[in-house]
């Protein structure tokens, strides 16, 4: 007998689960994308457990002939599609005809249906890809599936979901996705009895954004609007203060079909390239109306990547599209604040009489602002520009013999430890660079420069603040000492469902890293305490970037992910480039600089010290030939 056989058509249709149906997420996206494809205009998803033990799919549209119940469950029966030729030009969201077969084999399914004009309804239940039953029944007009015990008979692919919440997740983001890729229509999800997104399908995508992602989010996004010969492009691109670390609030749709493409994400990017910083993306939903004969569909089995026949025609529409929307909204930073924030000008609108003229300027006091005359600072005369200080007396010195003790206690307790180690040559070289320094000023409200013998050392303030707050954050991690600082005023913000159940499963990790918060309603949470609230570090961003971070992480590990969000912390609370600082505030940074084990890089491996010797000046000003 040969080795070749024919699979039979159970085995097939589990073979093509396997493909299609990846976990409970996958079944709600078939389901509701049926309910699309069939005019609906209310959608309501129910999960229990994540979707892995119970999903409901009801919609009020054109539902089934009672004929045609029992073949839609067979492989590859669709009513999207009559030949390969219509493949060119795929207009509907479903079409393979294995979505019904494929969850049927791996599950228990029950289905109810009724088209308009029928005064009656049909049932079926189908389990492992086998008919149970099938009758007529009395419903409403349109379809309801209940998918129950997913993966029962298939215990490999069960054994690969993850937790219940996390599955729950899975589910809506889809569900957030479809919502947004169809503003006109209603849906509705609830996870174990509590509604979880529930979208009005007013037509208005502002709306559904705002259902999804919150007030925060809908007020700081400008719309798309575009059009060429062969492309509409409509959505809405948000502000650089509302972009993530990472790609998951981009959703893209063509013609209404949320998919992932290089081209499209590429496209983005380059319009925001001179918006945002490195490693930060776009907010963003966008719909591509295209002719669907220029574009390729049918590349992947979940139907989530295509192809364009004109990629540099559509990336260059993408392009104008946002750019187009970014310099037609104002994207000057709104800044909120409360009467008691002294850290903020108020200015009065009506005309005064005219009074005399004193120069002003901004003095900075360890976090608050306040507007002084020039000759206040310090007793010191002069002016002061944006880039550097100009005064009439000489810069301040450090004090050397300050210094000097402060290094020479360092170099003993440091040498004790070296002398098991056989590295003290580095120590001595390490200290050697602040002893005996001389300060010469802030250079563009973000360098301090020191003059040390014949070497001008040149530091960068928030690189060099940033080590010292992740060393410092770090050892009271590992000591389990307490990180949690309480906020005056607790901060309460919107996060999507998916983030508020990743606080829930991390709430102890959380909390060690010194972030105290409770839930505030279905999408919102209060934050009570951070682990450093100095400087002026926006509570929301850091807190914000840490999620980010922690979410997106693929570490296997996750009790090392915790230097990713020591990274973050310590970067957000470190003090900011283009602040001005007082000589004892530079004293002091150079002080701590001096005890730490490695003062040559931030977190990230940027230089926070860097020197160039007299020679080497001498030589660019070509005294030295």
């Amino acid at each position: 007998m040969g080795n070749i056989v024919i699979l039979d058509e159970n085995t097939s249709n589990k073979i093509a689960a396997g493909e299609v149906i990846e976990r409970p997420a996958s079944v709600v996206k078939e389901l509701v994308e049926n309910s699309i494809d069939a005019g609906a205009e209310i959608i309501s998803v129910e999960i229990k457990n994540g979707g892995i033990t119970y999903i409901k799919v009801t919609d009020n549209g054109s539902g089934i002939a009672g004929d045609d119940v029992e073949i839609a469950f067979e492989r590859h029966a669709t009513s999207k599609i009559r030949n390969s030729g219509d493949l060119e030009s795929i207009s509907t969201l479903g079409f393979r005809g294995e979505a019904l077969a494929s969850i049927a084999s791996v599950s228990s399914v029950d289905l109810t249906t009724r088209v308009k004009k029928n005064p009656h309804g049909s049932f079926i239940k189908v389990q492992g890809g086998v008919v149970k039953e099938a009758s007529e029944t009395g419903c409403p007009a349109g379809t309801t599936f209940v998918v129950r015990d997913l993966f029962y008979n298939t215990p490999a692919r069960f054994k690969f979901l993850k937790k219940d919440s996390t599955e729950a997740g899975y589910v809506a983001d889809i569900i957030n996705r479809m919502a947004l890729g169809n503003p006109g229509i209603s849906f509705r999800l609830t996870s174990n009895n509590t509604t979880i997104l529930h979208s009005p399908g007013n037509n208005d995508l502002l709306s559904t954004i705002f259902s999804v992602y919150g007030k925060e989010t809908a007020k700081e996004v400008a719309e798309i609007n575009y059009s060429d010969n062969n492309i509409k492009i409509t959505g809405y691109a948000g502000k650089p203060e509302i972009a993530r670390s990472s790609r998951s609030f981009q959703s893209i749709f063509i013609n209404k079909r949320y998919v992932k493409s290089k081209v499209v994400t590429s496209a983005i990017d380059e319009a925001y390239k001179t918006y945002l910083m490195k490693n930060k993306f776009p907010f963003i939903v966008m719909n591509l109306e295209i002719n669907p004969v220029h574009i390729d569909v049918n590349v992947h089995p979940t139907k989530m990547e295509v192809r364009f026949s004109e990629e540099q025609e559509v990336f260059r529409s993408i392009y104008h599209a946002v750019t187009n929307a970014l310099l037609g909204k104002s994207l000057v930073r709104n800044i909120e604040v409360q009467e008691k924030d002294k850290r903020i000008f108020r200015f009065e609108e009506k005309v005064r009489k005219p009074v005399e003229y004193k120069q002003q300027r901004l003095v900075e006091d360890r976090g608050h602002v306040r507007e002084t005359p020039d000759d206040a600072d310090n007793g010191r005369q002069g002016n002061v520009s944006n880039n550097y200080i100009i005064t009439d007396e000489p810069l301040r010195t450090v004090k050397t013999e300050s210094i000097k003790s402060i290094v020479t206690n360092n170099i003993n307790r440091n040498n004790s430890q070296d002398e098991e180690n056989n590295n003290s040559d580095l120590t001595v070289e390490r200290i050697n660079l602040l002893e005996g320094s001389k300060l010469l000023g802030q250079v563009f409200s973000t360098y301090i420069m020191l003059q040390h013998g014949e070497e001008l050392l040149i530091i960068d303030q928030h690189a060099a603040h940033e080590r010292l707050m992740y060393e410092k954050l770090k050892s009271k991690y590992e000591k389990n000492e307490a990180l949690a600082q309480i906020l005056i005023t607790p901060a309460v913000f919107e996060l999507t469902y998916q983030e508020i159940k990743f606080l829930q499963e991390k709430r102890e990790f959380f909390n060690k890293l010194g972030f105290i918060y409770e839930e505030f309603g279905n999408n919102s949470i209060i934050l009570r305490a951070v682990p450093y609230a100095e400087n002026g570090a926006a509570v929301k961003e850091v807190f914000i970037q840490v999620i980010d971070t922690l979410m997106n992480s693929t570490r296997p590990d996750y009790s090392k992910v915790y230097d990713d969000a020591i990274y973050t912390i310590a970067c957000k609370a470190a003090v900011k480039a283009n602040k001005k600082l007082d000589a004892s505030e530079v004293e002091e940074l150079l002080r701590l600089l001096s005890e730490i084990d490695n003062p040559y890089t931030c977190p990230h491996g940027r230089p926070t010290i860097i020197k160039m010797t007299k020679y080497e000046l001498e030589k660019r000003f070509k005294r030295i030939i």
